[in-house]
């Protein structure tokens, strides 16, 4: 800590903090430089800017050879300067690490400048946030992560929601954090964030005086305290400002219309030159265990073969997705002579171990056949499938919850679920299957082979039934909706077969423990329901009807792969959804059966792998689901000045339209309603936030502002317009601002300023 007196009887005190779990040796008083102690600049930008912000430079003698080295080898963020002049707090911020020099020709009594920047730490801190929240405690968040000890001012705001109403809360509108988050993941810096929620609605953000004001320049110009220039140096400067021809803003919505839920959990490093043949349990690398699979389909080639075609790697590790059966594991293939890549959750895995090669068939058509000890990995066929054995049910594996936004209209919008499903009767799924492959010893009497477990799947398999609890928790609310659509499922095939898209969809009901819902993805060939197999290399579900092998409606016979749901009850602030796989009643029908007949239960032992992808959850239109929800950016521009030369381009990341964007991650929200907000109000128009945001570009670049810059008494007050002696009425925005506080002077850019006045020419 150190004080020092300006030259106009100011007394300024700095102190240095430091956030840490081991306090730093004391480096003692600080001792300042006599002509620049402290500078503190606001540097010169446009109005349409939004960060305004400043940085400081404190030069402080250096006691002893390299004092001051040690704060700058501490992560941004941890050391805080905050300045008081006559003990109120005039300004605050963080060290800069990136800018440090000092003498070092000599051991001591140097001086050494420290850097600090208010808001400029912002581009190195990335959001962390989700779900909805509102544009105030964004700013909070915001101001709180750039370490400024400072209140927040947002009293200078001149919009409203409607007219007439009250000026606009900060609280009332909200924004979705997955806003802020790319396709890949990757979230925006908190600079970006602060920006992106302030831009649209003309506001803009400043420290002065030891405050954080969020303002806008209406109402600058109209409510804020009047404060004339004192000149204070040998020579001034007049100018103008620019005028701009055309001003476009365009909102980018940012829709939420392709995968919602995460598709990667497979996070541990392969190797395509690792094999693991020959290994019954597998091979141990790591945190994995690896199984690999013979490429050849001609069981001749396999003896002494050393050619895989693909390998799995399993683990208990990975992540988007919880998994609680601890027989299941996460899985990826890696292909090697073949195969496909792919990741997710292995529910059951073979391995093969070949007792011999014989001869199958006679004459012209005898060939090599393998007769193998098959052993399954993961878990029991009899647990997944239904059975005899009654171990009831429970979770495979669940996914990490998704935000769904709240919905103006819900009846407008659907969740499609669409889970890609790898369940097979070959001990290579990617190659053809041998006719004489064998499930026993060549001395065994008629060993059961793999062509017979496909002719069961094929004579009646054709429908599979995998159960999921599709769960929906509104934010906020203790009540968890679980989706049911087995009503249409068991319906008798013969009377009541599900024919028609709209029938698919299910239904929410509230979760209840004592009420064991569950819902079913469907997987069989929509163009054949009564001869083709319901698994057999990689299968996407359908929307779930009952086995039967009734014509279908055309909306129902081309509708996409996946399931259709009702849109969930997200009421005004939306919630989570997450999808459980379960096991114990997955079953298998044959196509014009009832799903409730017992005879078909025990194809759920011939099969050799089932593999789950992570689901897809999509926001779709409800009515046309060919049409995908617009993710067009939204464009408004408007003339301002046709003598000017340049073009005036402001692109946003939340927004507002007249018509509403549906599932819009970057529109603002109501919390009031849960709606999109479409119109506010400033100035008496009524309109779009972009379109009054031209409004504000209008006023301030159709003609000529006149500016001022030179020395003049120090700036030290709050947020404030200024009147110069010269220019009459006019009022000025403080546009750059370089204080030297122990000189107590201002090197300062004012101009001129205009209230919002802009009205299209079909306005009255």
């Amino acid at each position: 800590m150190g004080e020092f007196l300006s030259r106009a009887g100011v007394v300024w005190r700095v102190e240095i903090l430091q956030e840490a779990d081991e306090a730093f040796a004391k480096i003692g008083s600080l001792d300042f430089d006599a002509d620049d102690a402290l500078v503190i600049e606001w540097g010169e930008g446009a109005k349409e800017q939004v960060i305004c912000g400043s940085t400081a430079t404190l030069k402080v003698i250096s006691p002893g050879d390299r004092t001051y080295e040690d704060l700058y080898t501490i992560a941004a963020g941890n050391i805080r300067m905050d300045v008081y002049g006559d003990s109120a707090l005039y300004w605050s911020g963080m060290l800069d690490p990136e800018f440090y020099e000092e003498p070092y020709e000599k051991a001591s009594g140097y001086t050494v400048a420290l850097t600090f920047s208010d808001f400029g730490i912002l581009d190195r801190l990335k959001y962390d946030r989700s779900g909805l929240c509102s544009v105030y405690d964004t700013v909070c968040l915001c101001v709180g992560r750039a370490g400024i000890n400072a209140v927040t001012d947002r009293g200078l705001i001149s919009t409203s929601l409607i007219p007439g109403g009250d000026k606009l809360d900060l609280t009332e509108i909200l924004v979705r954090g997955e806003n802020f988050y790319d396709e890949d993941g990757e979230a925006s810096t908190l600079r970006e964030v602060l920006e992106g929620v302030l831009q649209p609605l003309a506001l803009r953000i400043t420290q002065r005086a030891g405050r954080v004001y969020v303002y806008d320049l209406n109402a600058l110009y109209n409510s804020t305290p009047v404060t004339e220039a004192v000149w204070d140096g040998d020579s001034q400067t007049m100018g103008v400002d620019r005028v701009y021809n055309n001003v476009k803003v365009t909102w980018s919505p940012y829709a939420q219309k392709d995968n919602i839920n995460r598709e990667e959990c497979w996070e541990l490093p392969t190797d395509p030159d690792i094999s693991a043949l020959r290994k019954p349990e597998g091979l141990k690398h790591g945190e994995a265990t690896l199984f690999s699979y013979l490429q050849s389909p001609d069981p001749a080639d396999w003896v002494g073969s050393d050619s895989p075609g693909f390998t799995i790697w399993l683990s208990d590790k990975g992540k988007n997705a919880e998994i609680v059966h601890n027989a299941a594991k996460f899985y990826k293939i890696v292909p090697q002579f073949d195969g496909s890549e792919s990741e997710g959750i292995a529910v059951k895995w073979p391995y093969m171990h070949l007792y011999g090669v014989g001869t199958g068939g006679e004459g012209d058509d005898a060939i090599a056949a393998a007769y193998v000890r098959h052993v399954s990995h993961g878990m029991d066929a009899a647990d997944v499938f239904v059975s005899n054995r009654g171990n009831g049910g429970g979770t495979i594996f669940k996914t990490t919850p998704v935000d769904i936004p709240p919905a103006d209209e819900t009846g407008k919008l659907a969740i499609w679920v669409k889970m890609e499903l790898l369940a097979d009767y070959r001990f290579n799924p990617f190659e053809e299957l041998s006719k004489y492959i064998f499930l026993g010893t060549p001395y065994d009497l008629f060993p059961p082979s793999l062509a017979q477990w496909e002719a069961s799947w094929k004579a009646n398999g054709n429908f599979l039934y995998v159960p999921v609890a599709i769960r929906f928790q509104p934010n906020g609310s203790d009540t968890v909706y679980r989706w049911d659509n087995r009503s249409a499922l068991s319906a008798d095939t013969r009377n009541k077969p599900t024919r028609t898209l709209s029938k698919t969809y299910g239904v929410w009901i509230q979760d209840d423990p004592r009420n064991n819902a569950t819902g079913y993805l469907s997987y069989y060939d929509v163009n054949d329901r009564e001869g083709t197999s319901a698994i057999g290399g990689w299968r996407t579900n359908r929307p779930g009807i009952n086995p039967h092998t009734a014509s279908l409606e055309i909306a129902l016979q081309k509708a996409d792969d996946g399931q259709p749901l009702p849109y969930p009850p997200a009421g005004k602030s939306g919630g989570k959804m997450w999808v459980e796989v379960l096991w114990g009643t997955w079953r298998a029908a044959k196509g014009g059966t009832r799903l409730t007949d017992p005879q078909y239960y025990a194809l759920g032992g011939k099969n050799t792998w089932i593999l789950c992808k992570l689901p897809e959850i999509k926001i779709c239109n409800n009515t046309l689901f060919s049409r995908e929800i617009s993710n067009d950016d939204v464009e408004y521009s408007a003339q301002i000045n046709a003598d000017a030369k340049e073009d005036l381009e402001i692109d946003t990341v939340c927004g507002t339209s007249a018509e509403g964007v549906p599932a819009a991650r970057g529109a603002y929200i109501s919390a009031s309603d849960g709606k999109q907000v479409r119109t506010m109000c400033r100035a008496g128009r009524v309109s779009q936030a972009e379109d009054l945001l031209i409004g504000t570009m209008f006023s301030q670049y159709a003609r000529r502002h006149t500016t001022l810059s030179g020395e003049m008494r120090i700036a030290s007050g709050g947020l404030s317009v200024y009147t110069e002696a010269n220019q009459d009425a006019k009022k000025f925005l403080l546009s750059a601002d370089t204080q030297n506080l122990i000189k107590d002077t201002s090197e300062a850019v004012l101009t001129e300023l205009s209230p919002d006045e802009y009205k299209k020419n079909n306005e009255s």
